[in-house]
């Protein structure tokens, strides 16, 4: 919590007098705000003036003064905790605005404080860690000191084409559009800074092409049905065949899967937070007791420590999966279909939902959106229940395809 309160200055003038200060103490810094009074250091005491002192013609309305003063610099601080600002404040950032007599809004706001502080109010711990992804490059960008000011137009087009040096234009995007969410956040929820200094109006994200990770299902018929004497290659092969036939799960679905309850998988999904549930159709339970755990639901749990050591192993393997599979249809003369050699997990989940757009299943967007689960729960959704059969025979279609 910030404080106010009077002090000397440290540092005599020349008349050998010491300057009676405000500081104001915040998160371990300081600042100094200046009054016009000047005083022998003998006549300092408690925070206020003695009597006698040669400098000041009434000690006691001095005094006086010097209270309002420092409660004035108290109720200004108190307006800023009242507004949720003051977190995201230095001291001289405080003290500045004081002196300007209450600011509506704080331009020269640490960005990367106020970032740091938001972190942990984000929930789902999927997007926690994707913002403080963007915070830790930012930090790196910036060299530890970024202010909200610092960030215009010109700035968010450097840094921009600095993360397209580093990586897709996609991920380059999720990064912008995190700084974009704390800006907004900024103006609207916490009322920080004037929304004057919003630098996203007619700004062009990075143009991303998206990915198109649909694979023809003789593919999946090949991925399914190849036979490897490699445990790791099987174990990628089976986990992505399981999220195949639960309807493209995501890894860290699957990886905390805890049980099966009268043959559905209920869970919230992580990326979405959506309360949801899966029938677990039989090439799926196949697949649960191939791969049971000795003191986990699956295997995965026990052999990996987190779902992010089990999507990168999973997808390391898999491409040793699409290679060996290719040398095998190189082997036996067949070139009408290959395996992409950067064969990943969420070709399981784009391969599903083709197969259900296309024909001769031919399913709606809505349905598919439901069976994917894309999107959160909304106001409108606690109105009704969905009817999960509708899903359900929309997966057994989908997998009955396989089988043609």
């Amino acid at each position: 919590m910030a404080t106010a309160r009077l002090i000397l200055k440290r540092k005599p003038n020349k008349d050998n007098l010491y300057q009676i200060m405000i500081l104001i103490s915040h998160k371990g810094t300081n600042t100094e705000l200046a009054t016009k009074i000047a005083i022998d250091k003998k006549y300092w005491g408690n925070e206020q003036i003695k009597r006698n002192c040669p400098q000041v013609d009434n000690v006691r309305s001095t005094n006086r003064s010097l209270s309002v003063k420092v409660n004035e610099a108290w109720d200004y601080i108190e307006e800023l905790e009242e507004r949720r600002k003051i977190d995201h404040m230095t001291a001289k950032q405080i003290g500045e605005y004081i002196k300007k007599g209450g600011s509506a809004f704080n331009n020269n706001a640490d960005f990367l404080e106020y970032f740091k502080n938001y972190l942990p109010k984000i929930e789902n711990q999927g997007t926690r860690e994707r913002y403080n992804a963007t915070l830790t490059i930012l930090e790196d960008y910036s060299k530890g000191s970024l202010l909200f000011s610092d960030i215009n137009k010109p700035w968010l087009n450097r840094f921009k084409e600095h993360r397209i040096e580093q990586t897709s234009p996609g991920t380059a995007n999720i990064d912008l559009r995190n700084i974009r969410a704390l800006f907004n956040r900024a103006i609207d929820v916490d009322e920080l800074i004037d929304q004057n200094l919003y630098p996203f109006r007619k700004f062009e994200f990075a143009k991303a092409t998206p990915r198109n990770l649909r694979l023809p299902v003789e593919a999946i018929r090949l991925i399914r049905d190849f036979e490897t004497k490699d445990q790791y290659t099987s174990l990628a092969r089976d986990f992505f065949m399981l999220s195949f036939y639960l309807i493209g799960m995501n890894n860290i679905d699957i990886y905390e899967i805890a049980g099966i309850n009268d043959g559905r998988i209920e869970y919230q999904r992580r990326k979405t937070s959506k309360a949801y549930n899966i029938k677990v159709e039989l090439e799926a339970q196949a697949i649960i007791d191939k791969r049971k755990g000795v003191n986990t639901f699956l295997i995965y749990q026990e052999r990996y420590a987190n779902h992010k050591n089990l999507t990168k192993q999973m997808n390391k393997h898999l491409k040793t999966l699409a290679k060996n599979i290719n040398e095998q249809l190189e082997k036996d003369g067949i070139k009408n279909i290959t395996i992409p050699e950067e064969l990943v997990m969420y070709h399981a989940r784009h391969t599903w939902a083709g197969i259900a757009a296309k024909k001769p299943i031919g399913a709606s967007k809505p349905l598919i959106a439901q069976s994917l689960g894309h999107g959160k729960t909304t106001v409108t959704d606690t109105y009704f229940d969905y009817d999960w059969e509708l899903v359900d025979d929309l997966n057994r279609k989908v997998l009955d395809i396989l089988k043609q």
